[in-house]
């Protein structure tokens, strides 16, 4: 129980770090001229394809899990598939 506590304290610290450090940016972009806003823009986006790509490398490496992720793009392409609306109902 009280190890329950401390990691929701733990989760809670960095919540808050984030929100903060999420208000700095915010605060400091509104501040810059067009010019660097594009900046930012740009800068952001390498960022989260930077990511994807590190996150892409991550699945490729897990034999099983890319494996699995083949075997589902085959079925679709065959029509082994189910309708969202089929599955919905089951949810």
């Amino acid at each position: 129980m009280l190890k329950n506590l401390d990691n929701e304290s733990k989760e809670e610290d960095v919540i808050k770090r984030t929100a903060a450090i999420e208000e700095m940016v915010f605060d400091g972009f509104k501040k810059l001229s067009k010019k660097r806003k594009k900046e930012v823009v740009d800068f952001v986006s390498y960022l989260k394809a930077k990511e994807e790509l590190e996150a892409t490398k991550e699945i490729i490496k897990d034999k099983d899990f890319l494996e699995s992720i083949m075997k589902g793009d085959e079925d679709f392409k065959v029509g082994h598939f189910k309708k969202w609306s089929e599955v919905r109902k089951d949810v």
